[in-house]
């Protein structure tokens, strides 16, 4: 079997009515996620210093990230409430990915052992609109 190598061109640029048609119908079902007791997020921000540091950190071998959607509980997004809940919130992970697609995720392939130095390398904890947009 003759894999696909990766090439760091991936992907393409769109139209921003493209991208509207795309975001528009998630953004229009925040009552559904507040009515389940989840946050709503309509985006996630991340800095081009953080990424800048994640390419760094793994050199040439990263051709592109892989994003993954990911869910943990945070506080609820309601100013108005003096004791906040925690609510399941979405959350992007970005991953940097090698030319044969693979995650390069050290500690994860090690087994992750709990004495392991943080070694920043994913990406997650984007400022989240609405709250902070």
């Amino acid at each position: 079997m003759d894999s696909k190598r990766f090439t760091g061109r991936e992907g393409r640029l769109i139209s921003a009515s493209e991208a509207q048609e795309l975001t528009i119908p998630h953004q229009k079902r925040e009552r559904y996620f507040t009515d389940k007791g989840e946050n709503y997020v309509k985006a996630e921000f991340f800095g081009i210093h953080t990424f800048n540091e994640l390419i760094k950190l793994h050199g040439d071998n990263c051709v592109g990230f892989r994003v993954y959607y990911g869910l943990r509980d945070e506080e609820e997004d309601d100013d108005t409430k003096t004791k906040k809940a925690k609510k399941p919130t979405p959350r992007l992970v970005l991953v940097p990915v090698d030319a044969d697609g693979k995650d390069i995720i050290r500690t994860a392939q090690l087994g992750g052992l709990k004495d392991m130095p943080d070694s920043g390398e994913a990406m997650t904890g984007g400022p989240l609109c609405p709250r902070q947009c």
